[in-house]
């Protein structure tokens, strides 16, 4: 399994939708190794929170069994958190042993 990290409105235009005014740190992670559709799994973005300026994540893949969200100090926290917990879901849900490696 391969992610690949795209700014979130290159993806927007990859997937035809109207672009949204995404910012600089805003990310779509796609799994590469879906060959007939590169379909967005998740997001990544910076954003002020009580704590200061973080990283957040999410899965957006429906069978993503909690926790499928987090928050990390840096970029590559995130991508790393992300990519883990994919493959986690990923094992889930086809019993077998994904492995992963992310790039951008």
């Amino acid at each position: 399994m391969t992610l690949l990290f795209r700014k979130q409105h290159a993806q927007d235009g990859i997937e035809g939708l109207a672009s949204f005014d995404w910012g600089e740190d805003d990310y779509a992670v796609v799994d590469e190794t879906q060959v007939v559709d590169e379909r967005q799994i998740g997001r990544i973005y910076k954003e002020r929170v009580p704590a200061g300026v973080k990283w957040l994540w999410f899965l957006q893949v429906v069978e993503a069994p909690l926790p499928n969200k987090g928050i990390a100090d840096t970029l590559d926290e995130a991508k790393a958190a992300l990519a883990k917990r994919y493959e986690e879901v990923k094992r889930l849900m086809t019993g077998g042993n994904a492995t992963s490696s992310a790039r951008r």
